[in-house]
């Protein structure tokens, strides 16, 4: 594991860079699966979650720096008071958003993925063309879904078709306390199963 760390790195640091890239690599999940819907309720409490984890893990640096098993790398040695009070700052956030992101989408998604129950919906679903650089060129849009990383993807022959109008739907999704996973959405007028 020479490439994560140098022989002579210490086991704190150790530990310190497994967790950071535990936590960047489960944050991958929720961009790259977007068919996961957490429930309003869970994402309130993924956010008290990450912020008592990000306070827990600065703690955690803090003391590893006064015993002196951690240092600082780098460029942060030459910063001054102002600079590094705003790294703090920011490193701090992003490290809350990414145990965010785990606690609220990649670990709800594989519990109800494995565990949750198979259930079905009757919604409305209108067609809507993404804009992100990475994200599907063609969607349906579930209106009453109001999270950031939730697309369904259709291709362009199936979107072309469809009428501009909202139209009704079936969902069959995964469904857990934590949110719903959904499988396919069924459209009432063309009949057919799109699927993400």
């Amino acid at each position: 594991m020479n490439w994560f760390w140098k022989p002579e790195t210490s086991n704190p640091q150790k530990w310190l860079i497994v967790v950071f890239m535990a936590v960047m690599m489960g944050a991958l999940a929720p961009i790259f699966w977007r068919s996961f819907i957490p429930d309003a309720h869970w994402q309130l409490t993924a956010l008290y979650l990450a912020l008592a984890l990000t306070a827990a893990y600065g703690i955690w640096l803090q003391r590893l720096h006064r015993l002196g098993l951690w240092q600082p790398a780098g460029p942060w040695l030459s910063y001054g008071p102002i600079k590094r009070w705003l790294m703090a700052l920011l490193c701090t956030a992003f490290m809350a958003f990414m145990l965010w992101l785990n606690l609220a989408a990649t670990l709800p998604m594989a519990y109800t993925a494995v565990l949750g129950s198979n259930t079905s919906m009757q919604t409305i679903a209108e067609k809507k063309r993404g804009s992100g650089r990475h994200a599907c060129r063609h969607q349906l849009k579930l209106p009453e879904v109001d999270y950031l990383f939730f697309e369904f993807c259709i291709d362009e022959d199936g979107y072309d078709s469809l009428p501009s109008a909202p139209l009704p739907a079936s969902l069959s999704m995964r469904e857990s306390y934590f949110g719903r996973l959904v499988d396919s959405i069924r459209l009432a007028t063309s009949q057919q199963k799109d699927e993400h």
